[in-house]
């Protein structure tokens, strides 16, 4: 986390860059994202251009229910609660099911393993979603380890998109 909370803004700000590049290639009609804390790069501005872009994008920020995440439709300047955490949640929003989640990752491997903060959330969410939807991990490139050691339990994501020079895609 110390190491994440240390990058420049100009990384962040390149994995934004990536991140729009990705959306405009992937085209997801429906896009699950999160809301940025603790050091995580900030992609509010390139969803709010991406919706923007398209009135049949939607976009959504997950929102803790029980043991796993739902997704609730947010835009620029929706009205906002605290959900779990005292990480803000669209206030009554309906929910999605979205077909690309963009997951921020304290650290990730080359096999697309995450390490999150250790809560489990997006594994069990991953797990049950039916039909589980494209995942896009964000990190930074120095966050990169040899190997999470993941457990039996752990879901592997599609790639990680990082501000280094590629795509670590499994």
């Amino acid at each position: 986390l110390r190491l994440r909370a240390a990058q420049p803004p100009e990384a962040a700000a390149r994995i934004a860059e990536r991140v729009g590049q990705w959306l405009a290639q992937a085209a997801p009609g429906c896009l699950g994202f999160y809301w940025p804390v603790r050091g995580e790069p900030d992609l509010r501005t390139v969803v709010g251009a991406w919706l923007a872009a398209s009135a049949r994008h939607t976009a959504a920020l997950p929102v803790v229910e029980g043991d796993r995440m739902v997704f609730r439709v947010w835009s620029p300047g929706a009205s906002m609660g605290r959900g779990a955490y005292g990480i803000p949640v669209p206030h009554e929003a309906p929910a999605v099911q979205p077909d690309a989640l963009l997951v921020p990752c304290v650290g990730f491997d080359a096999a697309g393993y995450r390490l999150g903060y250790g809560g489990g959330w997006y594994d069990r969410t991953l797990a049950a979603l039916k039909p589980r939807p494209r995942t896009l991990g964000v990190a930074f490139e120095a966050c990169r380890l040899a190997s999470i050691a993941p457990e039996p339990h752990d879901v592997a994501l599609d790639a990680v998109l990082t501000d280094g020079a590629g795509v670590v895609q499994r």
